[in-house]
């Protein structure tokens, strides 16, 4: 690992790991760049932490949704090299001269990197204090940390994993598994089935990828995740998104300018402050919005495999017939209908 000086120098190569737009793009200092799995990017400029022209990347996994939230992005695997350069005094990311995109990882694959990472750290050092790192792999373990920065991950079937140090992380891949985080920019990932992740901290994340699971951020500009099969995912902090792609799955945000977004068969996305939009993408789905927010719906003819896309239409609250806080699906001919909850 790069010694965390603050200043740029020579490293050798560093398993990292990247965010991005859901086109793999990034807009550091307001330009558009893009990138592309399996290319090696490179430049000649001054790397400083932050600044415009080196190439960004995290060596926490979970530290990436800090600038990239697990709702509305994409991730990768990345190698960073050449001259790096970081801030020892705030998160894992690092600039530097050379980047590769290695793989794109998908949430579950991701949040089994972040629970590697921490048992990795643990090995060091478990403690309560600053930066400290808790990890369990035992049946109905548990792993708590508290520090500052803290990490906790549990891999153990029904394990726990609780942070609440700002900054903090927790992680659990266990079948049953919770996992939750309340400090400040803190995050909560959880992977196994019937799992559950939540984050209650400023700018928190929480994401969830098991059969059942859940996710909850209640954090300003909070993200939520889920795309396990019945999964719900709920965000309520203002700007905040919440995203779930599983069957019958359940997006809900009620932040000003927040979205919801639900792609799963029979899912449900629904939008409560100003600003905001429910997008219910699946066969069967229904949305809904509160006044100054708006509905987007698709309808699919379901006697042939793989379903065909007959019609997508989207309203702002007020138009077309739409009503604050009804629930609404699209019929075949591109017609809102009122779904009677």
């Amino acid at each position: 690992m790069a010694k965390r000086s603050g200043d740029a120098e020579e490293a050798r190569a560093l398993t990292t790991y990247k965010g991005f737009n859901k086109d793999m793009t990034c807009t550091p200092s307001g330009v558009r760049f893009q990138y592309e799995v399996g290319k090696t990017y490179t430049t000649d400029k001054k790397v400083t932490r932050c600044g415009a022209g080196a190439f960004h990347s995290v060596l926490m996994p979970l530290d990436a949704w800090n600038y990239y939230g697990p709702a509305t992005s994409v991730f990768a695997l990345t190698t960073a090299s050449g001259d790096v350069a970081d801030d020892p005094e705030s998160d894992t990311k690092i600039a530097s001269a050379s980047i590769s995109i290695d793989m794109e990882l998908h949430l579950p694959d991701f949040i089994k990197k972040a629970v590697a990472w921490i048992k990795e750290a643990a090995k060091e050092s478990v403690t309560t204090g600053y930066r400290a790192h808790a990890a369990s792999t035992g049946y109905r373990a548990h792993a708590a940390s508290t520090g500052y920065r803290a990490h906790a991950a549990s891999t153990g079937y029904r394990a726990h994993a609780a942070s609440t140090g700002n900054g903090a992380h927790a992680a659990s891949t266990g079948n049953g598994a919770h996992a939750a985080s309340t400090g400040y920019r803190a995050h909560a990932a959880s992977t196994g089935d019937y799992a559950h992740a939540a984050s209650t901290g400023y700018r928190a994340h929480a994401a969830s990828t098991g059969d059942y699971a859940h996710a909850a951020s209640t954090g300003n500009g909070a993200h939520a995740a889920s795309t396990g099969d019945y999964a719900h995912a709920a965000s309520t902090g203002n700007g905040a998104h919440a995203a779930s792609t599983g069957y019958r799955a359940h997006a809900a945000s009620t932040g000003n300018g927040a979205h919801a977004a639900s792609t799963g068969y029979r899912a449900h996305a629904a939008s409560t402050g100003n600003g905001a939009i429910s997008a219910a993408l699946g066969a069967r789905s229904t949305a809904k919005a509160e006044v100054g927010g708006a509905i987007m719906l698709a309808h699919y003819d379901e006697t042939v495999w793989p379903h065909n896309l007959l019609a997508v239409r989207a309203s702002l609250v007020g138009q077309n017939g739409i009503e604050a806080g009804k629930a609404y699906r699209l019929t075949a001919n591109g017609e809102f209908e009122e779904v009677k909850e």
